[in-house]
């Protein structure tokens, strides 16, 4: 029983590992371009078309 809370908590932890780097790489490369398109002093306008549903 223990060797089970042992082998699944270690599992949750590398999960929650995981997660945290994939959530702060996405945050880098999003900072990343605000800072790029920042400096260029482009101002993105979205176009698209509206659909009725």
């Amino acid at each position: 029983m223990i060797q089970r809370l042992k082998r699944y908590g270690i599992a949750l932890v590398f999960l929650l590992l995981v997660i945290i780097l994939m959530l702060l790489g996405t945050l880098g490369v999003k900072d990343f371009g605000d800072k790029m398109f920042q400096d260029a002093n482009i101002t993105i306008k979205p176009q698209g078309e509206r659909i009725k549903l």
